[in-house]
């Protein structure tokens, strides 16, 4: 092929618009829904934020205390928390801004009010938060992507949803502060009560001192250093938002900034960058730990505490020495012998895969496309026969039918040819069931789909994909109810009940019946394809004209859910697999390890089922590039949610051995 050709063709870096991903569209259509259906549930965390806001700085700071009492509260505080020079160096501070003028004097204390309000609702939110994530690893685990979240996105891209959902001026930004200024309070509190000594919390747990007494008498007071690290780090972080909240109206000394910023106006910057300068060392000076003997750093403080964790160095006595060690010959072990229950699922395996591969490249579909017709009315009436991999055929839905075949497969043909590898991920049992789930779940919901074109016809490809799925799962269901496994699984919790019961309703309800298909196109392309066949003079081809005038000047919005009589259906079997899902995980309560263990990976294997149908459908329609035509946020929060019952099943499954427990 020419060089030239590939260049302008596959390799061309404007194809990338052909294939864009719709997540802008995902978002708008979720934070639609919420303002639409929870506008109590938002009028209620926003109620508050309102109240305290308009307590703190409308009523106190602004109304009823004069400058020269709050002026003396803050020397007070300052003066309390650290020491004399600190007080009288925050009142001056604040008496400096005030010297600036009325105006500033107001911001000022408007500023300061959004930070105490701010930190007073982090620091709610964050300390038991830290608590909770220092006493259980697996709440940490799961809660530090989320913190990492909230400080890797910039500000500005929450903004947005904030906007959106809440509306602007000071309320929202205080909430958008939250989002920015809570992670280190919790990291820290975190890590303070990790690094208390264990020799410590054990002599108190000895004397008979209840878990609760350990850590209000011990662990939070030697903690106090970090906690009180998080609070600082927080109030800084809040006060950095002043600038950014000033965008969306939310007052203070941003206000005066975000001005001078747009106007040029130097004596305005000057002033307010000024004001927030004293605001901030004030703050930052009354926040921080308090002076200790120990002059370190807090990184270098929290190493040492660190270190006193490990178990000490024995010393070698006197005149003893250690017998020297007779050298060990590693022998390789011996080819062990294929049982024959490995031996059928090996070669259930690989059959199965294989065809599973082969069936891809067979017709699917005959006559009409069945996905491609719900993005391109062409379709619809399509002859020939379309094959699992074309675009007009099975699409994303044969292309991993094919891979998981094909992997499948591969884990067969290494159990056949190397035994020793039989317990691996790829050649276990559990990933035979776990492939099987999916491979016949990707073929019923190809099957499940109506098609709009009356003349479609399924192929004899999609049949052999259905016929190969079981075959695996036959062979994975063989091996998980012959094999044994010597680790207990993960025992069925009230909170792992309920979680589901959410997690089924959230499919159900956001999944399978909500918008699979975002249609923006006009009616003209339709219009012109019926008139062009019974247009027959001037007359008609006139009247098309028209009639494709007014089309093409009308914007509509259809949305296509998963459950609608004209729809593709395909909510269905989301329906069908979540609560298929939520069986298994109820039927864990048998006291059964084999039958615990086998609905553990049956659930894995229907979370990667859900996730993989959801990423199918969605890059099905990417790769057909249809303009004004998209794929609903339903089949994104259909990938989320099956991703996470089947991480919830993968944990049940392979619970984690002793010592592996601490993050």
């Amino acid at each position: 092929m020419n060089p030239r050709t590939l260049a302008s063709g596959f390799w061309d870096n404007g194809n990338l618009d052909d294939w864009e991903i719709p997540f802008g569209l995902w978002i708008e259509e979720i934070v639609f829904w919420l303002t639409t259906h929870v506008r109590g549930f938002l009028d209620s965390v926003k109620w508050p934020v309102d109240k305290l806001l308009e307590l703190i700085i409308d009523n106190l700071l602004q109304d009823w205390l004069p400058w020269p009492v709050v002026l003396l509260l803050f020397f007070l505080l300052g003066a309390l928390t650290r020491n004399f020079l600190v007080g009288l160096g925050s009142a001056a501070g604040l008496l400096a801004c005030g010297l600036l003028g009325n105006a500033y004097w107001d911001l000022t204390m408007e500023t300061i009010g959004m930070i105490i309000v701010a930190v007073m609702i982090c620091t709610v939110i964050g300390i038991p938060l830290g608590i909770l994530a220092a006493r259980i690893d697996t709440f940490w685990s799961r809660l530090r992507p989320v913190l990492d979240g909230m400080q890797v996105i910039h500000p500005f891209v929450y903004l947005l949803p904030i906007i959106f959902l809440f509306g602007v001026r000071r309320t929202p930004g205080v909430l958008a502060t939250l989002v920015f200024a809570l992670p280190p309070i919790v990291r820290l509190t975190n890590l303070g009560i990790r690094q208390v000594p264990a020799d410590v919390v054990e002599a108190a747990r000895a004397f008979g001192a209840t878990e609760t007494r350990v850590l209000r008498e011990v662990q939070m007071p030697l903690a106090r250093p970090a906690i009180m690290a998080g609070l600082n780090q927080t109030l800084l972080l809040s006060l950095s938002m002043v600038g950014i909240v000033a965008i969306i109206a939310g007052g203070g000394l941003g206000k005066p900034i975000l001005t001078a910023l747009n106007t040029a106006d130097i004596p305005l910057g000057a002033s307010a960058g000024a004001a927030l300068y004293f605001v901030g060392v004030l703050l930052d000076r009354i926040s921080q730990p308090e002076d200790s003997d120990d002059r370190r750093s807090l990184f270098a403080r929290m190493l040492g505490a660190w270190s006193t964790r490990a178990d000490p160095a024995v010393p070698a006595v006197p005149g003893m020495q250690a017998e020297p060690e007779t050298p060990v010959v590693a022998v390789a072990p011996a080819e062990p012998e294929l049982a024959g229950s490995h031996r059928i699922r090996a070669v259930a395996a690989l059959i199965g895969g294989l065809l599973a591969a082969f069936s891809a490249l067979l017709t699917w579909g005959n006559d009409a496309g069945l996905l491609s017709g719900y993005a391109r009315f062409a379709d619809t009436d399509l002859p020939g026969a379309h094959s699992g991999v074309d675009a007009t055929g099975g699409s994303w839905f044969g292309i991993v039918f094919a891979l998981v075949g094909l992997t499948v497969a591969f884990g067969g043909a290494s159990t056949l040819w190397r035994p020793r590898s039989r317990d691996r991920f790829v050649t276990a049992g559990g990933a035979y069931l776990a492939a099987g789930v999916v491979l016949a779940s990707l073929a019923v919901a190809y099957l499940t789909v109506s098609p709009r074109g009356d003349n479609y016809s399924h192929g004899t490809g999609v049949w052999l994909a259905l016929l190969s799925s079981l075959i695996v799962l036959a062979g994975g269901c063989w091996a998980a109810l012959r094999g044994g496994h010597d680790d207990e699984p993960a025992r069925v919790g009230t909170r792992e009940l309920a979680s589901m019961v959410v997690l089924a309703l959230f499919l159900g309800l956001a999944g399978a019946s909500g918008s699979w298909i975002l249609d923006q196109r006009s009616d003209a392309a339709q219009i012109a394809a019926e008139l062009a066949a019974d247009a027959e003079g001037a007359d008609q081809g006139g009247l098309a004209a028209e009639v494709l005038a007014e089309a093409l000047a009308e914007t509509r919005r259809v949305t296509v859910r998963g459950l609608d009589s004209d729809g593709p259906g395909i909510g269905y079997i989301i329906l069908v697999l979540t609560l298929a899902s939520m069986a298994a995980v109820f039927g864990r309560l048998v006291p059964r390890h084999a039958v615990q263990r086998y609905l553990a990976l049956v659930t894995f294997g229907l979370g990667c089922a859900i996730a993989a149908i959801g990423a199918a459908w969605i890059a099905t329609f990417v790769r057909l590039a249809t303009p004004a035509v998209s794929p609903g946020a339903s089949a994104f929060l259909v990938v989320v949610g099956g991703l996470i019952i089947a991480a919830r099943g993968w944990r049940a499954g392979n619970p984690a051995r002793p010592g592996q427990g601490k993050v």
